[in-house]
């Protein structure tokens, strides 16, 4: 069994990410507008606690039917309190068991989790007609020199570090087309906010992401990217 599924990830993270599920909601809100889409079919693999795919589902129109699957019971008892008529979560491998196709599919801070990530990206595309990946930027200079990497595995349970760049490369790879892309500020969370470290550098991140985006996350970190995309056409890995 998994950390998720033995209650390992839950002694770490209390909360299950339900404190930044309404920001991260707000992202995908963001990226949705941009591109002028609106699914009438949402799907969230990995939901944990659901926060995120319940704010989401109170944004959008109330005939959108929104399901989330996660492998975890215990997350997955915490997101039922938040169902609707609209709104249902499962415990569920969505890859063994979902037969249907999604307007939008979404992996918040998920497949840097699982150990053949390539492959369950080949597989997850063919779920969805398009897809909103948010994925963490732990590969930078600053986490490299902090070896913030230990610490992401120990306390996140992230198993791959990306960069902006072999983020990108990885969709391309696993048979995605990318439409669109936009660096999210993790370090203006509340979350983020509560170390004094965490606090003393913000400000240079901000500044950094103003003035010259790419440099400074490949420098300082302190932003993950919310990556659009689209399956491929006869692409198999």
């Amino acid at each position: 069994m998994t950390i998720y599924e033995t209650g390992a990830y839950l002694e770490t993270n209390s909360d299950w990410h339900e404190e930044d599920g309404a920001w991260k909601a707000g992202q995908i809100l963001k990226m949705l507008a941009k591109q002028s889409l609106k699914p009438s079919t949402v799907v969230d693999v990995g939901c944990g606690a659901g926060e995120v795919l319940s704010t989401l589902a109170h944004s959008l129109d109330a005939d959108v039917k929104c399901q989330g699957f996660d492998i975890a019971e215990v997350a997955i008892n915490i997101a039922r309190r938040k169902e609707t008529s609209s709104l249902q979560f499962k415990v569920s491998d969505f890859l063994a068991e979902n037969k249907e196709i999604y307007d939008l599919v979404l992996l918040m801070d998920v497949f840097e989790h699982v150990p053949d990530y390539l492959g369950f990206l080949s597989q997850l595309r063919k779920s969805g007609h398009h897809f909103l990946f948010h994925i963490p930027l732990d590969m930078n200079v600053l986490h490299v020199l902090l070896d913030h990497q230990t610490r992401s595995r120990a306390e996140a349970g992230h198993l791959h570090y990306f960069s902006k760049s072999s983020a990108l490369l990885t969709l391309e790879d696993a048979g995605f087309d990318v439409i669109d892309w936009f660096y999210t500020p993790v370090f203006q969370t509340a979350k983020a906010k509560r170390s004094l470290s965490k606090r003393l550098i913000e400000l240079p991140r901000a500044a950094g992401l103003a003035l010259c985006p790419d440099f400074s996350v490949r420098l300082l970190g302190g932003c993950s990217l919310l990556v659009l995309a689209k399956p491929a056409l006869k692409k198999e890995i």
